[in-house]
């Protein structure tokens, strides 16, 4: 009875303001499925950005011919299905621009695939590729963060009253990006305090760290966000969106197979 209870609750504080079926109008990974996939997103690009074969880390990328269909075909897949996805959600637009923000992550994805397969191919031999270049495709992915996130928060403000769970979530969240905010202030204090370092370099040093966290823990945050909301933590597809969601939760992980 208490789950039942639990779960009118989240229905009745999202149907306030947005009709069910618009609601449902998102069908790219959110919940468990939407946080694995992002694990091996950001997997993926760690290991593209340092030249290694996502499947075998151990090895460096050395078929490019492989790596640009793999990264052309993901983009362009992605890119399809997020339109369409922007397309259904156009009288919500804040699932809209999260979609926008999962459009990004795709290119950031398929980009630093491209990105490092034309290096590679460019200079077999490797003598001087320099593969963490293809790491600057991250300035593409952060306006598409920012705009999701604004219209993540506008969902959350709205009825993270009515969901504790959605609360204790976001509490947590913010709360470890403020730790670590406070942490890395002391930290840079502390050492410039005793002559340790530059402090305009302390002060980048810091920002880009808790930049990072945040860019980082915000897509694991919308995905369990989205979970909690749609009364849905594992993120399954509906029977008739299930082709469309596989397809493009398989499209993301083909630069998996770069080699």
């Amino acid at each position: 009875m208490i789950m039942l209870n639990v779960i009118q609750s989240r229905n009745d504080a999202l149907g306030q303001d947005f009709p069910s079926n618009e609601l449902h109008c998102y069908n790219l990974p959110y919940g468990a499925l939407g946080f694995i996939s992002h694990v091996l997103t950001y997997y993926t690009i760690a290991c593209l950005c340092y030249g290694r074969k996502p499947l075998w880390p151990f090895h460096k990328v050395t078929n490019t011919k492989l790596d640009l269909a793999l990264g052309a075909v993901g983009i362009a897949l992605c890119i399809v299905m997020s339109i369409f996805t922007i397309i259904n959600c156009k009288n919500t637009w804040q699932l809209l621009v999260i979609a926008v923000w999962k459009l990004s992550m795709s290119l950031l994805n398929g980009l630093t695939a491209l990105h490092v397969a034309i290096m590679v191919f460019n200079d077999p031999d490797g003598e001087v590729v320099k593969t963490k270049n293809a790491a600057w495709w991250i300035l593409l992915y952060i306006p598409g963060m920012m705009a999701g996130m604004v219209g993540l928060m506008n969902l959350v403000v709205k009825v993270a009253h009515d969901i504790p769970e959605l609360l204790d979530l976001t509490i947590a969240f913010y709360g470890i990006i403020g730790a670590g905010l406070v942490v890395g202030t002391l930290g840079m204090l502390i050492v410039c305090w005793w002559g340790g370092g530059v402090p305009e370099k302390m002060i980048a040093t810091g920002f880009l760290a808790t930049l990072a966290s945040f860019i980082v823990l915000s897509a694991f945050y919308s995905d369990w966000s989205l979970g909690i909301m749609l009364n849905n933590l594992l993120g399954t597809p509906s029977g008739d969106s299930s082709g469309f969601y596989w397809t493009y939760f398989i499209a993301k992980r083909l630069t998996m197979f770069s080699w």
